[in-house]
């Protein structure tokens, strides 16, 4: 089952507060007295998703939309983690679906946290917050089966963000509500031209200026230090299943909590004191990396997977979203297709799999995993990607961790 379950769907005026936990619509629509002879509209609706990580999650109705769109959907059938399930933990396996949801919530608490902590009078227009709160929930939605595995599946020549363009589109296209369509149509639909230049995270693409707002690309897919609500979520939600670092080893939600906005507008600060909190980030990513994304047995299993899919489908290999039959490429059906492979048997007992001394890789049937891992200060890159405030004296010193990781594995297939 998805860690991520539809709690219900309630007409908003319905929910009034009674010793209830549900966080409620920041903006509740207005009560209007009906008029005689006039019908009025039915309620809005929203829905309630019960996450693992955040808690209940409140859907308005044009994101309801979305997410009940086929290409959304379709995300229930795409694992987080790739093959990690089947290499190393059951229990992580996750999927697409309920990172993209944790994505779109963290967005949301990003953006009140920033104008919580600032002195930035420019007001972010409606249709921007709508804009920044989209690509979030949408920037994974191009992801392929198995998720970042198909990349090496395709040997490289996919790209899941540059697919999720034309998924975009094909929602937008099919959209009915009033805020989707205004996102759509409205000045020569900046909306979902916005949307889209914030999951590639490149400005440069808008036809139009930002004018004084260019900070929110520092939320969805921040290219200029890596600190993103992407990372904030999926860190959180990959750790919660794999338990590979203590509460002290994930303390960096104050990084994302108490940043604000330049006094420009330009880009996103965060506290000097918080600088620890931002090396200790990436040493997390690092060491998942390390432990569970890149670990030799998972990286075993991906060469199984590639090489299978490879010799039973490659025509797969050039399917993209904008065709009908994207929809039915997810795991489920890519994993039916290659159980005809004599070597899918070792995806499903890889226990089959057996280490060997690196002198002994030049055997029949061995598979070589060899990897380079950076580490948390390399991946971290220069301070002066980072914008920061407050008081200077505050900055922790850290022990930085520049070594990487090295890989060198040899398996064979029993």
């Amino acid at each position: 089952m998805s860690a991520s379950a539809v709690i219900r769907s309630l007409p908003s005026k319905l929910r009034e507060p009674h010793n209830s936990n549900i966080p409620l619509f920041q903006e509740q629509q207005q009560k209007q007295q009906p008029q005689h002879g006039i019908q009025q509209p039915p309620a809005r609706h929203s829905m309630l998703i019960e996450d693992e990580v955040h808690g209940i999650i409140e859907l308005p109705c044009y994101i309801q939309e979305i997410v009940e769109h086929p290409l959304f959907q379709r995300l229930k059938k795409v694992h987080q983690l790739g093959l990690v399930p089947w290499a190393l933990d059951k229990k992580a396996n996750q999927k697409r679906y309920d990172h993209c949801l944790g994505t779109y919530k963290s967005a949301q608490d990003h953006l009140k946290a920033i104008e919580r902590n600032s002195r930035y009078e420019l007001k972010l227009p409606d249709w921007c917050r709508q804009a920044v709160e989209i690509a979030a929930l949408l920037h994974d939605i191009g992801h392929g089966p198995m998720s970042h595995c198909w990349e090496s599946v395709c040997n490289y020549r996919f790209d899941h963000e540059k697919n999720a363009l034309a998924c975009v589109d094909r929602i937008f296209n099919d959209s009915h509500n009033r805020e989707l369509v205004s996102l759509r149509d409205d000045a020569s639909g900046r909306g979902v031209q916005l949307i889209k230049a914030l999951i590639l995270g490149c400005s440069d693409s808008l036809s139009f200026p930002m004018l004084g707002h260019n900070y929110i690309f520092d939320i969805v897919h921040n290219r200029r230090c890596g600190l993103d609500v992407d990372k904030w979520d999926y860190l959180r939600r990959d750790n919660k299943r794999v338990n590979v670092l203590n509460s002290d080893e994930m303390d960096f939600d104050d990084v994302f909590l108490q940043s604000r906005i330049s006094a420009d507008g330009q880009r996103i600060e965060y506290r000097y004191q918080d600088y620890h909190r931002i090396y200790r980030l990436f040493e997390a990513r690092s060491r998942l990396h390390v432990a569970v994304y890149q670990h030799p047995l998972t990286c075993a299993l991906d060469v199984i997977f590639s090489k299978a899919v490879q010799r039973l489908a490659p025509e797969l290999l050039n399917l993209r979203s904008e065709a009908p039959d994207w929809l039915q490429l997810h795991d489920e059906n890519i994993l039916d297709i290659i159980k005809m492979d004599p070597d899918s048997i070792y995806i499903h007992e890889p226990q089959r799999i057996v280490e060997m001394p690196p002198n002994e890789c030049s055997k029949s049937n061995v598979i070589r995993v060899q990897r380079v891992i950076p580490g948390p200060w390399e991946a971290m890159k220069s301070a002066k990607a980072f914008a920061f405030y407050g008081n200077k004296r505050k900055k922790r010193p850290i022990n930085r961790c520049e070594k990487p990781t090295m890989i060198n594995k040899c398996y064979k297939l029993q």
